[in-house]
């Protein structure tokens, strides 16, 4: 009889330090996977992201509305050849913005279905000499929200009386990476020159301070 409860005890103790030893293993295989994740696929994601980016901006200002780069802004020269007034036309801003945001959006949402973005199985082991060898796990994505876009404008000195103007496209998406029981958030964010002149006459102040303003834009 106290063979038996001898027996029964050595058995539950090996049940417990195995069970332990299991749950010790994946958390210890999670973490180097997460490791791996937050190294190298986090700056993959980024880079296909900021290529979309580019690649979006370039296809959005194709346009026919875009093409003649002065329907952006309105520049407006005083009796001395200085800048009396710089005007925005917004209509044709907004639409490039939210074409940009359309076409991004439809190009991080492929993304995020295809299944090329992967990690290989052996970085669980965290060693580097293996993480090249084995199968592949296919990371799943999902765009957070919607691409955000915003213009800004910027005015630089360039020398006496010349001002180089230049607007910028600001892109920025916010994709969750996930994994077992763990959700990474890859933020991603780019700018694009979109526009610029080089203004020659004194421009006022007011515009170095303040420039043009900004707004932001969902699809």
């Amino acid at each position: 009889m106290q063979k038996r409860k001898i027996s029964r005890i050595r058995r539950f103790l090996a049940f417990v330090i195995s069970f332990f030893i299991l749950i010790a293993s994946f958390f210890y295989f999670r973490s180097n996977l997460i490791s791996y994740v937050e190294k190298y696929a986090e700056g993959l994601i980024t880079t296909r992201v900021v290529d979309i980016f580019n690649t979006s901006t370039t296809e959005a200002l194709t346009g026919d509305m875009f093409q003649d780069k002065s329907n952006f802004y309105e520049i407006r020269y005083d009796g001395d050849g200085n800048v009396s007034l710089i005007s925005t036309d917004m209509v044709v801003i907004n639409a490039l913005m939210r074409d940009v945001a359309a076409i991004t959006q439809n190009y991080v949402n492929k993304l995020c279905e295809q299944e090329d973005v992967q990690v290989p199985y052996s970085s669980i082991f965290g060693s580097m000499l293996l993480a090249n060898y084995g199968g592949k796990y296919t990371l799943n994505m999902e765009l957070v929200g919607n691409i955000q876009c915003n213009y800004r404008t910027t005015f630089e000195a360039q020398g006496i009386n010349q001002t180089l103007m230049c607007m910028y496209i600001d892109l920025f998406a916010d994709i969750s990476v996930m994994l077992p029981l763990y959700v990474k958030n890859v933020k991603v964010s780019n700018n694009m020159v979109v526009y610029q002149n080089l203004i020659v006459g004194k421009v006022p102040e007011f515009y170095f301070q303040y420039g043009l303003g900004s707004i932001d834009l969902l699809p």
